[in-house]
């Protein structure tokens, strides 16, 4: 068995060196040691090519650099092995937990750190001094290039905080003397280090000797004797304030000048109030106010209560901070801190330098300052100890941005603010602002522009609303464009915002403070520097996004727009999504807010090629033809009118069928519609599309929201001459027609995609054609004629070689042969239709033909197995995702109950047909479902209720655009029109 090889032990504290054991491995010159330290402090990571070259060389490589570093590669795998991998353009040094002394240093300080907040000093202090015998000289000493230099500094920054440390809990400890010769090198070494003269001061006057002078000549400041002041740790009880530590809590700051003087008395501390002016309005935020009023003011032992609102640009993050802060000012009556931290800009706050800034609120004086940003935050924690002050950190760039200016004690209270998730944040409580609701958005419309304004014209004010997003940022700017401009009505705005204007131009931001003067327009001011912090692939890809116009996507979807590898198109989704530029309603879905599209948009036409766009938006479509087939091969098995699929790809996903069809998200046909203006010789695609999603339209009863775009892509294929896909797009949107009541035009655009389908042999199209024609026939009552186009379809579908056809075409004959008195040939139909469907596993038109079977079971009286039927084609139904067949049998069941005469069955079944198709807006089923209903009040004596819903069956007719009296089946006796 072979042994596992040895993991050898790293060092860069110091010299870079690798040894087995105690047998160092050699790893040639200084250029090849400092390319292996570069990979050691990225270990586990892949480091670019680029990268390197930089880090070696710096802003002037030589030609031959690219070549040097693979042979310094090539060089150091023979003293380590296959640790170095190759990934694309980079490399990857492999290291293994606790071989590299920089991660066990960083652990045992991780380890004091912990016992510190314990109060185990001396285990804290040992620990620390552990971790500092693993240095061994300069770190990265004598290594060439930028990149050693930057470490090297920040290294040694590290190890002199880590000394700090050390010494200031032996300082806790008492060791005073000992540290004395420590201390006095130190000062040697680093002569303008303020917070090392004032550490060996301490330990001069703990041990009784005499301060040393500074560097210039200048005498240094004498210390009292007396027990020392360690920074973190109180005075002694009675103890006199000691010169050069940080106040004590609740007590000012004294100077060693001025030590013999009293101190002045408490309330003459500095109480900040550093907080922005509030804003106007502040609408629809009840509940989020509430939760952040109950987080801040609720006692909590230990900690500091923390709060992170989050959300979108233009959201109204800070609008909401300051304003719960302002109503909190009595409850924090030491002051209110506020800073903004830029985290969506370029150049996002310094948490030292806003250390500092706080620092100085509180009344500490600039000289008195550290330098070090963790000596400036352990002296602002003492500051604010036991001192009942509110922080606001507003746009937050992430976690570690906000760590260093968290306070330590739990009568302080901090409310951030970001658009990233600030996961990290150890919160109270998180608020997730979204965009307001309709109602409220048009409330803040009326409080810039006036109530009046928008009551004018509610529509076009609700539209405007949805224009703009429901941000409150969007709805400031459109409410201060009408009230600038007195003549104007939301109308006008709305048309502003058509997708070919900049949004609001010229307008100032809202924002707690004013904007920088220049050009932009408010809400480039406030989405710009989000947007400008992506890498170039990640705002490539964001304003593709924004091309199709489509509610929201996968990843899948993000891939084919972006030409991208999905796992990288995921991890794209995920940062913008952290950035707030998308959001993710459920797993795996993402979507970009309306105005955060429109500015996408925007950025997408003055950045990206007519020809990248056109591509993208090709791809894209092609992507939603490939979702669609998968769908359309598992709704319709054996069906294969748009080619075969693999066989691991025919099942359809329950989030694809969605939003395919989903018409609050713009499903795939308006989609579809929308690229074919941009690219119109993807027609063929598009008509592709419009037929792999006729199941879902069907099951769905959606065909009211599909005739926009299915007229587009018919238009466009008969502007190009494109036969075929003029009678696929037609006989989608005959069918649709069809099903909506619309005969006569239904016939027309038919009669049109029959000729079509013909002239380029679609045969599959040519039957579907057929078998819709039947379809308008039965709604004229043209029975005969019904029976033979249905029997031509099935003869057509024979022909060339379809199951699915012929079960359909003979389903669809059911009603036909019913109204013809065959009844026995329709049950015998029936029969057949489900046993072809069970053994083909159609659960579609399994769920067809039960209903069929209930429809014959009762024109043969057998009113028990008419409702068994139905109810068992409503279950299936609703298990396929079809709730189109769940209405369509619960109207026919109220109909069986009636002629059972099964009064008090049939109101409760009515009852729920009438909701079914409600939710449907099948309007032609509802009037049916209305009407036997009102039979079976009537008939059960109550008079009112039946009036009432013969009466709604009247508007619902109205509504669905039909004759008051048409011959068709959908108002007889029998059914609604069958799904298929």
């Amino acid at each position: 068995m072979d042994r596992a090889e040895p993991e050898p032990f790293f060092s860069v504290l110091g010299a870079v060196r690798v040894r087995n054991g105690e047998v160092p491995l050699p790893l040639g010159s200084p250029q090849q040691r400092a390319l292996l330290a570069m990979l050691l402090l990225r270990r586990n990571d892949v480091v670019e090519l680029d990268e390197i070259v930089d880090g070696l060389w710096g802003e002037e490589p030589p030609r031959t650099a690219v070549g040097t570093v693979r042979s310094h590669v090539y060089r150091l795998r023979r003293a380590l092995g296959t640790r170095i991998a190759t990934h694309g353009q980079g490399y990857l040094l492999h290291i293994a937990p606790g071989a590299l002394d920089l991660d066990v240093f960083d652990e045992l300080v991780a380890g004091a750190r912990t016992r510190t907040s314990a109060e185990e000093t001396g285990e804290a202090a040992e620990l620390l001094a552990r971790a500092l015998t693993l240095w061994h000289g300069p770190p990265l000493a004598g290594l060439p290039g930028p990149y050693a230099a930057i470490h090297r500094e920040r290294l040694s920054e590290l190890r002199l905080s880590v000394l700090l440390e050390r010494i200031e809990l032996d300082l806790r400890m008492g060791r005073h003397a000992r540290l004395v010769p420590e201390l006095t090198g130190l000062c040697a070494e680093h002569p303008l280090h303020g917070r090392l003269r004032e550490l060996a001061g301490l330990a001069l006057a703990g041990s009784g000797r005499t301060a040393p002078t500074a560097h210039d000549g200048q005498p240094a400041r004498a210390h009292r004797p007396g027990p020392p002041h360690v920074p973190g740790a109180p005075p002694a009880p009675g103890a006199p304030p000691v010169p050069g530590a940080p106040p004590a809590p609740g007590e000012p700051h004294v100077s060693p000048d001025d030590a013999a003087q009293p101190p002045p008395a408490p309330s003459s501390l500095p109480r900040p109030a550093q907080l922005p002016c509030p804003p106007d309005h502040l609408i629809g935020r009840t509940e989020a106010v509430a939760g952040l009023l109950d987080a801040l003011t609720t006692p909590r032992p230990g900690s500091p209560a923390i709060v992170a609102v989050t959300g979108t640009g233009g959201v109204g993050k800070s609008a909401l901070a300051v304003h719960v802060a302002q109503r909190l000012r009595d409850h924090y009556p030491d002051g209110q801190l506020y800073a903004s931290l830029r985290g969506t800009s370029g150049n996002p706050a310094d948490p030292g330098t806003v250390l500092a800034g706080f620092l100085q609120a509180l009344g500490t004086q600039e000289q008195d300052i550290p330098r070090a940003a963790h000596e400036r935050a352990a002296l602002f924690r003492t500051t604010v100890a036991d001192r009942r002050i509110l922080l606001v950190l507003d746009d937050a760039r992430d976690t570690a941005q906000v760590d260093a200016l968290l306070p330590g004690t739990p009568a302080c209270a901090v409310l951030v603010t970001g658009r990233s998730m600030l996961d990290g944040l150890p919160t109270v409580r998180r608020v997730r602002l979204e965009p307001l609701a309709v109602p409220d958005a048009l409330a803040v419309l009326g409080a810039v522009a006036g109530p009046q304004r928008i009551a004018e014209e509610p529509d076009q004010a609700e539209a405007l609303a949805e224009r703009c997003g429901g941000l409150p940022l969007a709805l400031r700017l459109a409410g201060a464009r009408l009230a600038a401009r007195p003549s104007w009505t939301p109308s006008d705005v709305v048309r502003l915002l058509d997708g070919s204007h900049p949004a609001f131009p010229t307008l100032p931001p809202f924002s707690v403070f004013p904007a920088p003067a220049g050009s932009q327009d408010g809400v480039t001011a406030c989405l710009g520097p989000g947007y400008d912090l992506l890498e170039d692939e990640e705002a490539r890809l964001l304003r593709l996004l924004a091309l199709p116009r489509r509610g929201a996507t996968d990843i899948a979807g993000a891939a084919a727009i972006g030409g991208l590898p999905p796992a990288r198109a995921g991890e794209f989704l995920e940062r913008l999504t952290g950035l707030g530029l998308l959001e993710s309603p459920c797993p795996g879905v993402y979507r970009q807010y309306p105005l955060l599209r429109m500015f996408a948009a925007e950025r997408s036409r003055e950045q990206d090629r007519p020809e990248e766009r056109a591509a993208a938006l090709t791809r894209f479509l092609d992507h939603l033809l490939a979702e669609a087939r998968t769908v359309h091969a598992a709704e319709r098995p054996g069906h294969h009118v748009l080619g075969l699929l693999p066989a691991d790809t025919c099942t359809g996903r329950p989030d694809s069928r969605r939003r395919l069809v989903d018409p609050d998200h713009d499903g795939a046909l308006a989609a579809a519609a929308q690229i074919l203006d941009a690219v119109p010789s993807a027609v063929a695609v598009a008509a592709d599309l419009a037929l792999a999603v006729e199941p879902l339209l069907e099951g769905s009863y959606l065909w009211a929201d599909s005739l926009e775009p299915l007229r587009r892509v018919l238009g466009t294929a008969q502007d190009q001459g494109h036969l075929r896909a003029v009678g696929r797009a037609g006989h989608v949107l005959g069918s649709a027609l069809a099903h909506l009541g619309r005969p006569d035009e239904a016939d027309r655009i038919l009669d049109t995609a029959e000729h079509a389908a013909r002239a380029v042999g679609d045969d599959a199209v040519h039957t579907a054609i057929l078998d819709r024609r039947a379809h308008v026939c039965q709604y004229r009552a043209h029975w005969h004629q019904a029976d033979a186009l249905h029997r031509q379809a099935v003869h057509a579908a024979e022909a060339y070689g379809s199951d699915w056809a012929c079960r359909n075409a003979r389903a669809n004959r059911v009603s036909t042969l019913l109204r013809l008195s065959r009844r026995e040939e329709a049950a015998e139909t029936s029969r057949t239709t489900l046993a072809s469907a069970v053994d083909a596993r159609d659960h579609g038109a399994e769920a067809y033909a039960l209903y069929n079977l209930g429809l014959t079971a009762r024109h043969l009286g057998r009113i028990d197995e008419a409702v068994d039927r139905h109810r068992q084609s409503a279950e299936l139904g609703v298990r396929i995702g079809s709730p189109a067949m769940e209405a369509m049998n619960l109207v026919s069941e109220t109909a069986a109950q009636l002629a059972g005469n099964r009064l008090p069955d049939a109101v409760e079944c009515g009852e729920r047909a009438v909701a079914a198709t409600r939710r449907l807006r099948w309007h032609t089923a509802e009037v049916r479902a209305l009407r036997l209903l009102g039979s079976a009040l009537a008939a059960a004596g109550d008079d009112r209720s039946a009036r009432t819903r013969l009466e709604q069956a009247a508007e619902a007719l109205a509504l669905s655009g039909t004759p008051p009296h048409p011959p068709a089946p959908l108002l007889s006796p029998d059914v609604p029109s069958p799904p298929v």
